[in-house]
């Protein structure tokens, strides 16, 4: 995997693993590699996978970013060694994939075919094993024999389920028994009991219905006590209704533990009036059994967990990187402009949306959008904004009809419990002209170059409620020097350790005292101040901005 090599504070050497399609660099907390150099801009650089190869991009830090010397002006492609300057830091790029693909060798150890007589052995032995638990236990040795045969039986198995068949088919092969049962408890911290194996001897289709004894399951599920009973018919403490119609006449039950104090199943095996009983020997054995497969069983379990737990990370980081795909690669270079886009989930995934649209006749569709909710819900109702805008755009519609039809395939599409809050605007590049609809979302600010600061309220309700609903379209001029800024409720309603919002005023003020500041520079000092405010408290909302300045 491809990783990034610098010193972090201490001198000491920090390896970083570049696993996500976009990874940022910068002296901010929020950036993916956080480094301690003063002359670093908040968010400095960013480093983007695109298919197999890594790119390297400056986002408008105010020092620039170098790679092997050169100044980085446009996205560079990093190859294995290459350093990376940023401020006094050196970052060295190292990609092991290149390396072997670049002339490494990579040799095999083969494998010898089995030999014949091996596997007669091997089959020689598997027949003695199934000879020797249908035979009678009646020593010590025979039992350390039986823990050595049933755990070599048990490695074979890979997933619970199958351990748990391998159990059912070990059971019926050392005690006499026509029905096997395994249970465990369930996931959940209940004591609720899963059936996981239910069969008869000979057959491998699952028991319909089962019925087992309360008492007998209390006697070892609460009490941690093997049960043994050969004429259940006529033993008072196990003889109950589910006893009698089912015709059983003997009962073995006993728990499934690593230690005693936590039992987590049981497996239980009777067998009817006209069948052999059980004695002490076989409950010996079954105790010997049940406790070797209690490790593996449990092993089993944890293995299942951590498979499934894995499964979900890997779907999530898919889920990530898909959606850092529909964030902008880079912001647009238009003449006389300069144009900044961030975006933080406060979970793996968000529901915050912004974007770059260059349009058909020369102006640029520029939008924010924060789905309500948070997480994975949020993240696909924000995919499928995305999808709805750009459809738009390639169909050449004009702004207010586009935004109607997007409220439309919305509200016919999604819960009613769900929406989003968007602002759009389209840019003229020639004349700063700006139309612009706000759909219930916060008032963007736009800063003039004399230090007054306004706000952009237009609009109407938020879209996926009402599916015929109207928006008003206003219209505003960036002049020279002037900035429009528009947020996510992240940034305004960011809480600090004592419960305090960030809060409108404190955005305005940001915004009026760095009006002179560059489009990366106003959106660093906005992320400060949230930081500075903020300190350690977790945030509770995606924070997204996106700055569009003109020079």
């Amino acid at each position: 995997m491809a990783q990034i090599i610098f010193k972090n504070a201490s001198g000491i050497p920090e390896h970083v693993q570049l696993s996500r399609l976009r990874t940022t660099i910068g002296r901010s907390a929020r950036s993916d590699v956080c480094i301690p150099d003063a002359f670093a801009s908040r968010l400095h650089a960013e480093i983007r996978q695109e298919g197999d190869s890594f790119w390297l991009q400056d986002l408008g830090s105010a020092n620039g970013t170098r790679y092997n010397g050169v100044v980085v002006k446009m996205p560079v492609p990093l190859s294995s060694g290459g350093e990376i300057q940023i401020g006094e830091t050196r970052i060295v790029f190292d990609d092991e994939r290149s390396k072997l693909s670049m002339g490494s060798t990579l040799i095999t150890d083969s494998t010898e075919a089995l030999d014949p007589s091996k596997t007669i052995a091997f089959n020689h032995r598997k027949s003695s094993t199934t000879e020797f638990l249908s035979g009678q236990f009646s020593t010590r040795t025979d039992l350390l024999q039986l823990i050595s045969k049933v755990g070599v039986a048990l490695l074979s198995a890979r997933g619970l389920d199958e351990t748990l068949d391998q159990v059912a088919s070990l059971v019926f092969e050392s005690v006499p028994a026509e029905r096997v049962i395994i249970m465990l408890r369930d996931d959940d911290g209940t004591d609720n009991m899963q059936i996981k194996v239910a069969r008869t001897r000979g057959k491998l289709e699952p028991i319909d219905e089962v019925r087992i004894s309360r008492t007998v399951m209390e006697e070892v599920l609460k009490n941690g006590q093997s049960v043994l009973t050969a004429d259940a018919q006529h033993d008072p403490k196990y003889f109950s209704q589910t006893m009698a119609l089912q015709g059983i006449r003997s009962v073995l039950a006993v728990p499934l533990s690593v230690d005693e104090r936590t039992i987590f199943g049981l497996v239980y095996a009777d067998s009817p009036t006209y069948e052999a009983t059980f004695t002490e020997e076989h409950l010996n054995i079954l105790t010997t059994l049940a406790s070797v497969a209690s490790i593996r069983v449990e092993n089993a379990s944890l293995m299942d967990a951590r498979l499934e737990r894995e499964r979900m990370e890997r779907e999530l980081e898919l889920a990530t990187e898909i959606q850092q795909r529909f964030q902008p690669s880079a912001p647009p270079i238009v003449e006389g402009y300069q144009f900044q886009g961030i975006s933080f989930s406060c979970y793996e995934i968000g529901g915050d949306y912004y974007d770059f649209v260059p349009r058909h006749d020369g102006k640029m569709l520029i939008a924010l959008g924060d789905v309500s909710g948070k997480g994975t819900a949020a993240a696909l109702l924000m995919s499928s904004l995305h999808a709805a805008i750009h459809a738009q755009v390639s169909a050449k519609t004009e702004l207010g009809l586009a935004i109607s039809s997007v409220n439309h395939y919305l509200a016919e599409n999604t819960p009613a419990n769900r929406f989003v809050t968007l602002f759009a605007t389209e840019l003229n590049p020639e004349t700063g002209h700006l139309r612009y609809i706000n759909a219930g979302h916060n008032p963007p600010l736009i800063g003039r170059a004399d230090g007054t600061v306004i706000q952009l309220s237009s609009g109407g309700f938020p879209l996926g409620i009402i599916s015929g609903a109207e928006f008003e379209i206003g219209e505003i001029t960036l002049e020279s020097g002037d900035v429009l800024v528009i947020y996510s409720d992240g940034v305004s309603e960011a809480n600090n350790l004592a419960g305090e919002e960030f809060g409108m005023d404190r955005l305005i003020n940001v915004v009026k005292g760095n009006l002179k500041a560059s489009a990366s520079g106003l959106r660093d000092k906005v992320e400060s101040a949230l930081s500075s405010f903020t300190q350690t408290a977790p945030a509770n909302d995606d924070i997204t901005l996106v700055i569009v300045k003109r020079i």
